[in-house]
């Protein structure tokens, strides 16, 4: 059973929420509750043998590798020690992209594999920090299982899902919730189902392998792909509004960006700031601090470019993937150097009339984008 795939995976999430909306609308705590829903889903989507031992046996090597991690972070602070753990936690992940290459890797594929990786990777790093010296097994396993989301996120972040799993809020409290989240599972479904697959039917799959039927492929495909991955984006963070939990918001009106910087503040927002927050960032202070460049600016630009093509590759090990991710690398430097020194840039951001032209621009930049991710121009 796919997430989010039809009528009898809806029905079958009725029955499952079922108990966790009546708990919530009488004043309980809903973490056993939504531990227990997420089990029972999981057995339902990892509906194999051989899936659902995939799945316990990249459970438990990542709750290892964490409470492992846990203890040794109390004996050293050493940066390279993280590091092991970080490479122990992603090789599942390395071995299911490198599969394109080698068949025999693909034992270690598992649905939703790259955001739950993702998930222990963000624990372990906070760690590291010092912001997590106690941890809950079943709250982390909760977390990195968390099945609303387990196919394509939202990534969230566990300090604000550990704080979402402590609270008792009042049968009011929860009304809201399940109003929201009935909202956003409806909405989300027309999206996806319905105009997601009309462009897609209509539009992207009719068009021609001529100049112009690549060019009305870009437009199409770069529409699918917001209503298809927003659609899903919501009908996620809906249901995890019915157990109580508030996912971060994933879209945020993309096609109103001014400037590239702008657009991934507002697509697929979860991804972005994770990876601006543990790739970027981290880079950017670690460069500083080791004076690695004579140029500041130049630990920024090769920020932006080892983040977009870490973006790529999370995608996959194909060439369009990788273009794709150094396109975007390439767009934010151009993005940076515009808004620290060209004073115009900044006031045209600010002009309404040359906003509509700078929408206008970036929607086309991201197009082409997504006409590179699709693999149509390679």
């Amino acid at each position: 059973m796919t997430p989010y795939s039809g009528l009898g995976f809806f029905f079958t999430l009725a029955l499952a929420l079922l108990p966790a909306a009546t708990a919530g609308l009488r004043g309980k705590n809903l973490r056993v509750c939504g531990f227990a829903v997420t089990a029972v889903m999981l057995l339902l989507i990892f509906d194999t043998p051989r899936k659902l031992l995939t799945l316990a046996l990249f459970w438990t090597w990542q709750l290892a590798l964490i409470f492992s991690y846990l203890h040794v972070r109390k004996k050293s602070e050493k940066r390279y020690v993280l590091w092991i753990f970080l490479l122990l936690s992603l090789l599942p992940l390395i071995f299911t992209k490198l599969s394109v290459f080698v068949k025999e890797l693909s034992v270690f594929s598992m649905l939703g594999i790259s955001y739950v990786s993702f998930r222990a990777v963000q624990i372990l790093v906070e760690i590291y920090d010092g912001h997590l010296t106690k941890l809950c097994p079943l709250d982390v396993s909760y977390f990195l299982l968390f099945f609303p989301s387990i196919l394509s996120g939202p990534l969230d972040r566990y300090q604000r899902f550990s704080a979402d799993l402590q609270k008792t809020g009042s049968p009011e409290d929860y009304e809201a919730l399940l109003r929201e989240g009935l909202w956003r599972l409806a909405t989300g479904a027309i999206y996806n189902f319905v105009l997601g697959n009309l462009i897609w039917q209509y539009w992207v799959s009719c068009m021609p392998d001529t100049l112009l039927g690549t060019l009305g492929y870009m437009y199409g495909y770069t529409l699918f792909m917001f209503f298809n991955f927003a659609g899903y984006s919501r009908m996620a963070i809906g249901t995890a509004y019915l157990l109580g939990i508030e996912q971060p918001e994933n879209f945020n009106q993309p096609f109103r960006s001014v400037d590239m910087k702008d657009f991934w503040s507002r697509w697929h927002i979860s991804l972005s700031t994770f990876l601006r927050d543990y790739v970027y960032t981290r880079f950017c202070m670690a460069a500083l601090r080791g004076k690695w460049f004579k140029e500041r600016r130049t630990c920024s630009y090769l920020g932006y470019i080892l983040t977009m093509l870490v973006m790529g590759l999370w995608h996959g090990l194909t060439g369009a993937y990788l273009i794709y991710g150094a396109y975007h690398g390439l767009l934010m430097c151009a993005n940076d150097i515009l808004d620290t020194r060209c004073k115009k840039f900044k006031a045209l951001k600010k002009d309404p009339r040359a906003g509509w032209w700078l929408r206008l621009l970036t929607l086309h930049l991201f197009s082409f984008g997504l006409l590179i991710f699709s693999g149509r121009l390679f």
